[in-house]
């Protein structure tokens, strides 16, 4: 004996609004095949589920004592549904990164996108506080920024770290002492970029008071007004190579606390959301495949 869930799911709907034609509109299907899964139901069970009067139709006994159990089963088998869909949404990721690593890893974010543990990973490009405020909002999953701006309560994995150089037109005269660049006027891609931090500091302990600071949207036009000639920036070495030719600027070389740039992934780390942790693992993999797997946190 076999029974269908569309036949249990006629004979609830059946008890439920009182009537084979009311069944039908609800269930959106006509009367006929209500009646008929109502016929196929009651001969796989060899029994009489409804008595027919003029008044109407009622439960037999029996099914009364079907009733129960079919309305536990669709109750799970809908939870069994939403369960599976859910999970099947969950393997989509929102990441969001900073615009710089589509300059200097175009090949890590292709690979994100296409990669093999079957996660739909959607792109979005921002500095580090917009992303955290978005990441924050719910608006995206996971984001890979710059370290030490994340709440604690998210799970940071650092994932490099980058050199920071100060560049400058090759036009100028070369600049050999640090102070040389106080009175200079200093090109920032955005001043909500993690980089500000580090331009803070070398401000601070540098002793270097600039000019004036130029925030300009982009990293193509930032280095378009180095070339030019319009101020100095401190930017990643790894995009110098990508966004100019070498004989265009000179670099003046960092040392200090200020003179790199740690980028982390974030993302909050809960049982019920395992997709943001397992494009982490994979990012982790992708860039040092010696390290040690992600342990997972407690939800």
């Amino acid at each position: 004996m076999t029974m269908e869930i569309a036949e249990l799911d006629a004979f609830k709907a059946i008890v439920d609004y009182g009537s084979v034609t009311q069944a039908a509109i609800r269930l959106n299907r006509a009367q006929s095949s209500i009646s008929f899964r109502i016929k196929t139901l009651e001969s796989r069970l060899d029994t009489k589920l409804f008595e027919r009067s003029g008044r109407g139709i009622t439960m037999t006994a029996q099914g009364k004592e079907l009733y129960a159990y079919a309305s536990q089963i669709l109750e799970l088998v809908a939870r069994a549904q939403a369960s599976l869909s859910q999970a099947k949404t969950e393997t989509r990721v929102r990441l969001g990164v900073i615009e710089n690593l589509t300059i200097t890893r175009q090949n890590l974010l292709q690979s994100i996108v296409a990669n093999p543990e079957g996660l739909a990973v959607d792109v979005s490009i921002g500095n580090t506080q917009s992303l955290l405020k978005d990441l924050e909002a719910g608006k995206l999953d996971a984001v890979i920024v710059g370290a030490g701006f994340a709440p604690a309560h998210y799970r940071r994995v650092t994932l490099f770290n980058d050199p920071l150089a100060l560049i400058y037109s090759a036009t100028q005269p070369a600049i050999e002492d640090l102070k040389a660049f106080s009175g200079q006027v200093f090109l920032v891609n955005s001043r909500r970029s993690a980089s500000q931090r580090n331009l803070d500091e070398l401000f601070l302990m540098g002793n270097i008071t600039p000019e004036k600071i130029i925030e300009c949207g982009s990293y193509p036009l930032l280095f378009s007004n180095v070339i030019n000639g319009v101020g100095v920036a401190l930017v990643p070495l790894s995009l110098v190579d990508s966004c100019c030719r070498s004989e265009q600027v000179q670099t003046y070389f960092l040392k200090g606390s200020y003179a790199s740039l740690t980028t982390e992934f974030v993302f909050f780390d809960h049982p019920g959301k395992p997709a943001p942790r397992a494009l982490a693992q994979w990012v982790l993999d992708f860039e040092k495949p010696a390290r040690s797997p992600l342990m997972a946190t407690a939800g």
